[in-house]
């Protein structure tokens, strides 16, 4: 198949060199201090800022096939948003290790309402640098846009814009029970190919022991969706900033019902509800 041609159109061009800050700590409410990245223009001005939070640890470097049209570089990393696309084009690219992560210290709990707070906390505190302009966005695919729904929801003061690349939002639906039958598939894979190999260096698609994992103990345990998956469901009713919901028809049973549901419930509490308008989208979105 022919390439597509790519067009201009509305794209800023790189203007910027490139500046690292490795392990910065940032503060959480509870005392705990999260290890980031700080990839920010070579320069003394103030800029918006794009964040990601999750556990698939900063600095593992992902190296993208080789028949894919993105060049790899240096600072490129699983999902999450690449620093030298947006950089150079005047923003921050801010990489946080989520909670017992990385180089992160704590307790893994992903899309927990803790690890919400942590973003919460994680998005105030890129928005009062001396290299933020105060406007604060968030990025990323699958892990890293899940996160964004969630946090979207407690409405942290400095967030501007959100961009959930592929990313359930109702995690008892989505992945979790569908049609109330256990994904027994997913959530076990899922552990064994990324989790136990971000967390604990096993090789992807090992025979780790998903099964003694809190985690997964707990999505089984709650079969039903009561509290425990509340706490783990997008608020849409208290998201209000702009987004861009990306999602593909592959991510059937598992990503695509949060991305068009969370589209679908932001344009109907607008103050002037639009129609939505399907379109399709390059790999610039995260770089």
């Amino acid at each position: 198949m022919a390439k597509q041609s790519k067009t201009s159109v509305g794209v800023s061009q790189p203007r910027f060199d490139l500046v690292v800050e490795k392990d910065l700590e940032i503060p959480m409410r509870d005392g705990a201090r999260l290890k980031a990245d700080v990839f920010r223009p070579k320069s003394t001005g103030r800029f918006p800022v794009v964040v990601n939070l999750g556990s698939y640890q900063k600095d593992k470097l992902w190296i993208p096939p080789p028949d894919l049209e993105e060049a790899p570089n240096p600072y490129m990393n699983w999902e999450a948003v690449n620093p030298s696309w947006w950089v150079p084009r005047g923003y921050v690219a801010l990489r946080v290790d989520g909670r017992g992560s990385g180089k992160s210290p704590g307790r893994t709990d992903p899309w927990s309402p803790s690890e919400a707070r942590d973003f919460f906390d994680a998005i105030e505190w890129a928005g009062k640098q001396a290299w933020s302009s105060g406007r604060v966005g968030t990025n990323g695919i699958s892990y890293y846009a899940m996160t964004q729904w969630l946090v979207a929801s407690l409405r942290p003061p400095s967030l501007k814009a959100m961009i959930p690349w592929e990313g359930a939002a109702d995690m008892y639906r989505d992945f979790g029970y569908h049609g109330g039958i256990f994904s027994f598939g997913f959530a076990t894979n899922w552990w064994n190919n990324h989790m136990a190999h971000h967390l604990l260096g096993k090789p992807q698609g090992s025979a780790t022991d998903a099964f003694s994992t809190p985690w997964l103990w707990d999505t089984m345990r709650n079969n039903l969706d009561g509290e425990w998956w509340r706490g783990r469901q997008a608020a849409w009713e208290n998201i209000d900033v702009p987004l861009y919901s990306a999602g593909n028809w592959s991510g059937m049973g598992l990503h695509l019902r949060g991305n068009t549901e969370g589209y679908l419930a932001r344009i109907t509490t607008r103050s002037t509800p639009r129609k939505a308008a399907p379109t399709s989208c390059a790999s610039s979105i995260t770089g």
